[in-house]
């Protein structure tokens, strides 16, 4: 039987390998096929927990504070940054370990505190309290989504990959569907594509709205296509159309959105 602080070690090695240096075939070596997930944020199983993992933000990082070790049980106290919450998750896990392997897990989150928030007076994590996000205000927002646009304003005259970098993390996905999602390089193609249809395409944002980390901005699109739009062929006729995105800001980036522009409307109005 393995030592008390044998069990730790293993124990954290397993979190690093899984939630920092995201090796899932390594992990899979920690966590048994039958591990059994007591957490009411983690859907069931080890194939639960890794898909989890995999949809977190790639900056995310697992740091521990306190690791304590008794018998087949370790108690963990660490927290999750960059998780793409406006907090931190400080977590208190509890892990059970039988021969060699995770079998079974329980969690207890919380938002970690910013120090006037702290009754106590001191930090949740370690020493020090975080530093608090800046606020996301209409202004700040306005300056976050500002390069996408730029983008989409004649996009053939532009570096749209730059453009693009300078707004979206490098994770960025941009739904045209609850499911479907393009890149950030294959959006930038898409915006290349356009613009090559419509050299003199114009992109205004008529109203930005802010709630929580989200941005919701309600824009207007006007061009002259000169090539193939959509399957319609050009005819000389112009189109002004409305567009509506709504972004979800991590740091001082864009994570994702969720766009919908009636393209249906600007051919038919090329068509008429």
């Amino acid at each position: 039987m393995k030592s008390p602080q044998e069990i730790r070690a293993f124990v954290l090695k397993a979190f690093d390998t899984l939630f920092n240096r995201r090796d899932y075939e390594t992990a899979a070596k920690f966590w048994s096929p039958n591990y059994v997930q007591r957490s009411a944020h983690i859907p069931p199983g080890r194939d639960g927990l890794f898909d989890l993992v995999r949809a977190a933000p790639p900056e995310m990082r697992y740091e521990n504070h306190v690791a304590a070790a008794e018998g087949d049980y370790v108690l963990l106290h660490g927290r999750f940054t960059s998780n793409g919450r406006p907090r931190a998750w400080v977590a208190g896990d509890v892990i059970r370990v039988e021969n060699g392997v995770i079998v079974e897990h329980w969690d207890t989150l919380q938002d970690e505190a910013a120090r006037e928030e702290s009754k106590s007076g001191l930090p949740m994590f370690g020493d020090r309290f975080p530093t608090a996000p800046p606020q996301l205000t209409v202004e700040r927002a306005s300056r976050i989504v500002a390069p996408l646009y730029e983008a989409l304003n004649q996009p053939q005259k532009k570096d749209v990959r730059a453009l693009l970098a300078q707004a979206c993390h490098a994770d960025y996905k941009s739904y045209s569907t609850n499911d479907e999602w393009l890149s950030r390089d294959a959006l930038a193609e898409v915006f290349k594509q356009i613009g090559a249809s419509v050299p003199d395409l114009a992109w205004s944002v008529t109203d930005i709205m802010v709630s929580g980390d989200r941005v919701i901005v309600r824009g207007e699109a006007t061009g002259t296509p000169v090539g193939e739009l959509f399957g319609a062929r050009p005819t000389g006729r112009s189109f002004k159309t409305m567009a509506l995105d709504v972004f979800t800001v991590r740091g001082d980036k864009l994570a994702s959105a969720y766009h919908v522009e009636n393209w249906v409307g600007a051919i038919q109005q090329i068509q008429r």
